[in-house]
């Protein structure tokens, strides 16, 4: 699914997420109630096919480390995890 941030107080890599930037997240991310706004994609919970390269930029946007070959899942985990933090 796809998010926008709308409200402040989330931080990545480099700092507090602009409002207004768009993520793509596998699922509602936990403890941004009210900072975010769902665009597109199932609410439901749904797992939709994320492009590699989306996951690998948002893990670098923010700050996630990870192995050239890590698998799709496992960087989706790595995001979820941090997103959830």
């Amino acid at each position: 699914m796809k998010i926008r941030i709308t409200g402040t107080g989330i931080y990545g890599k480099s700092g507090e997420i602009e409002v207004g930037t768009e993520l793509t997240v596998q699922s509602e991310p936990k403890g941004w109630e009210g900072r975010y706004q769902i665009i597109e994609g199932d609410t439901a919970g749904k797992a939709e096919v994320i492009n590699r390269d989306e996951l690998k930029k948002q893990a670098d946007e923010l700050g996630i480390e990870y192995a050239r070959n890590v698998s799709n899942e496992k960087l989706q985990e790595l995001i979820d995890a941090k997103l959830a933090e």
